[in-house]
C-alpha cells in the first residue's frame, strides 16, 4: 500500500515567546514517522501574525492556498500531498472567516489536516471534525482580540514612560530580559550604526537624500535585506525619533529610556530639513539651480523655474504666466564675483551675521516645544483630512475643524522657522572662512537653504520679478526686481 504524503505549514509570529520553527518542524517530523507519512518540503512564514490585526501578508500561506487551488485533488495539485500538517490549528489562521474558507478548500481538494499538538488527523468533510477545527479558530480569534485590546491600552502608557516598541531601527539592537524574554531597551548596534550616523551628518551638512543614496550604494552599505538603501528608506530613517533617544506616539514625543546615537539638536535640525513642506526639486528629483529657491514672480507669487533652450540664453521663467528674465545677469547680480560680491554674498559676508543667525536658533527648549506641538498638530490635521461625515452638519464641522487645524500648522511652521536656522546655512558663514569659498564648496542643498532664508521677509526680502519696461534683451535687470517684505500670499510652487 502506498504511503500517504504530507506537507507541513509552520508559522512563528513571536520570535521571542513562541515555539520555534525548528521545534515545530522536529515535532511534525516525529509525528510523520509515527503515522508513516512521507513528509515533503515545508511552507514557512517566520515572524508573521495570522490574526485579524496583522498588516503583513503571509507569503508561504498564500502560496499554500495557491498550490491547493492548482489541480483537481491534493496529490495531483501543486500541493502534491494528501495531508497538511500543522503544529497547532492556530498556525493556520486566527481569523475565523479565512480559516473556514481554507477548511472548505481542503475539503474540495480531499486534503486532511493533521494537528501535531492534538495528535489527531481531521477530515474537513466530517461534520464533527469540521466543527472542532472551527471552534479552535473561534477561540484563537477571541484570544487575538484580547491581546489586541491589551496592547492598545498598554501602548500609550508605555510610550509615556519612554519604553521602546516594535523592531529596533537599523543601527540599534534590542536588549531582552534573560529570564522572561521581554524587551528591556535598545542599545547601539556598532556594526550598523555608522549608517544612520553618517546619514544625519550629511543631511545636516546640506547634502541631498539623492546624493546620500548614491554614496551609500558606492560604499556597499545595505539594508537588512542585503539590498542598497532606497531614497524612501533613508528618508524614513531620517525622521525616526528613536535615533535621538526619543519615543514618538501619535504626534507626542517623550524622552526614551535608551541612549540615542545622534544628539537631539542634530535630530531636530535634520527632521526640519526633511519634513519641510517647501522643499523644492525638479521633476527628476534633483535640484540643479540655486536661485530658483528664492526668486518669485511678482504677478503669480510663485517661485520661478529655469528654462534652457538649445541655441538660446537660459532664462528664469514663471510656469503660470510665462514671465521671463535672463538667468546670467540675475546670477551675476545676486552672486557676483570674488572681488565684486553680489547682493546675496555681500549680505552673507557681514561680520555680525553669524552671531545674529545663531542667536535666533539658540533656545533649544522652546524649539523642542514648538516642534512637538507641530508634530502633534500635523498628525491631527492628517486625521481630519481622512475623516468623513455622514451628514451635511458633520461635513461642515469637519471642514471648519480642518481649516482651523491648517491655520495652527501654518502658525507653528512660521514660529519654528523664526526659532531655527538650518546648520548648513551657518556652515557657509562660519567665522574664519571666506564666504566666496564656503559658498562654492557647499552642497547645492545648503546653498538653496541659504537663498530661501536670506531672500525672505525676515532678511533681505523676496526678489520678485516685474514685467520688462522695454522689448528685447537690452534690459536693466535691477529695475525688474522688486524686494518685497511680505510673505507669499499663496503656498503654490511650480511642479
Amino acid at each position: 500500500m502506498e504511503r500517504l504524503r504530507a506537507r507541513e505549514y509552520r508559522r512563528l509570529s513571536d520570535k521571542k515567546g513562541g515555539t520555534s520553527l525548528d521545534d515545530q518542524g522536529s515535532d511534525n517530523a516525529t509525528a510523520a514517522d509515527e503515522q508513516d507519512y512521507d513528509l515533503g518540503d515545508p511552507y514557512i512564514d517566520d515572524g508573521l501574525s495570522a490574526s485579524r490585526y496583522a498588516r503583513a501578508r503571509r507569503g508561504d500561506f498564500d502560496q499554500l492556498v495557491a498550490d491547493l487551488q492548482t489541480g483537481p485533488t491534493g496529490r495531483d495539485s501543486a500541493f502534491g500531498a494528501d495531508i497538511l500538517m500543522l503544529w497547532e490549528s492556530s498556525r493556520g489562521s486566527r481569523r475565523v472567516g479565512e480559516w473556514v474558507s481554507f477548511i472548505e478548500l481542503c475539503e474540495d481538494k480531499g486534503v486532511k489536516i493533521w494537528v501535531t499538538t492534538h495528535e489527531r488527523l481531521y477530515d474537513p468533510a466530517n461534520g464533527r471534525d469540521r466543527k472542532a477545527l472551527i471552534d479552535d479558530a473561534n477561540d484563537s480569534e477571541y484570544e487575538s482580540y484580547k491581546t489586541h485590546r491589551r496592547v492598545s491600552r498598554t501602548t500609550p502608557k508605555e510610550a509615556a514612560k519612554g519604553r521602546p516598541h516594535g523592531e529596533a531601527p537599523y543601527g540599534l539592537k534590542p536588549v531582552y530580559d534573560d529570564r522572561t524574554g521581554k524587551l528591556i531597551t535598545w542599545t547601539e548596534d556598532t556594526k550598523r550604526s555608522m549608517v544612520p550616523k553618517t546619514l544625519f551628518e550629511m543631511l545636516e551638512g546640506g547634502h541631498s537624500l539623492a546624493e546620500i543614496t548614491r554614496l551609500f550604494e558606492r560604499k556597499g552599505w545595505t539594508n537588512r535585506s542585503e539590498r542598497p538603501f532606497s531614497h524612501a528608506q533613508l528618508r524614513s530613517m531620517a525622521v525616526r525619533h528613536s535615533y535621538a533617544g526619543l519615543r514618538s506616539f501619535k504626534g507626542t514625543v517623550y524622552p526614551g529610556i535608551w541612549d540615542g546615537i545622534v544628539s537631539e539638536k542634530q535630530f531636530w535640525a535634520v527632521y526640519r530639513l526633511v519634513t519641510d513642506p517647501d522643499r523644492i526639486t525638479n521633476r527628476g528629483g534633483f535640484t540643479r539651480h540655486v536661485l530658483t529657491a528664492g526668486l518669485w514672480c511678482a504677478r503669480c507669487d510663485i517661485n520661478l523655474t529655469t528654462l534652457d533652450q538649445p541655441g538660446r540664453k537660459p532664462v528664469y521663467r514663471c510656469t503660470v504666466c510665462g514671465r521671463k528674465i535672463q538667468k546670467g545677469p540675475v546670477d551675476d547680480l545676486m552672486i557676483g564675483e570674488r572681488d565684486r560680491r553680489g547682493v546675496l554674498l555681500a549680505f552673507l559676508s557681514r561680520p555680525d551675521l553669524y552671531a545674529t543667525l545663531r542667536a535666533s536658533g539658540s533656545d533649544d527648549a522652546e524649539v523642542r516645544i514648538v516642534q512637538d506641538q507641530l508634530a502633534r498638530a500635523r498628525a491631527e490635521r492628517d486625521e481630519l483630512r481622512k475623516a468623513k461625515g455622514s451628514t451635511l452638519a458633520e461635513v461642515r464641522i469637519l471642514a471648519n475643524s480642518l481649516t482651523e487645524k491648517e491655520r495652527e500648522v501654518d502658525r507653528l511652521v512660521s514660529r519654528e522657522n523664526e526659532l531655527t536656522v538650518p546648520a548648513p546655512v551657518l556652515s557657509i558663514i562660519r567665522p574664519g572662512v571666506d564666504v566666496w569659498d564656503s559658498w562654492h564648496d557647499a552642497p547645492l542643498r545648503a546653498r538653496r537653504l541659504t537663498v530661501r532664508l536670506i531672500f525672505s521677509a525676515t532678511y533681505l526680502g523676496r526678489p520678485c520679478i516685474l514685467p520688462s519696461p522695454r522689448q528685447g534683451w537690452n534690459q536693466q535687470i535691477v529695475e525688474r526686481i522688486e524686494w518685497r517684505r511680505t510673505k507669499p500670499s499663496t503656498a503654490r510652487r511650480p511642479n
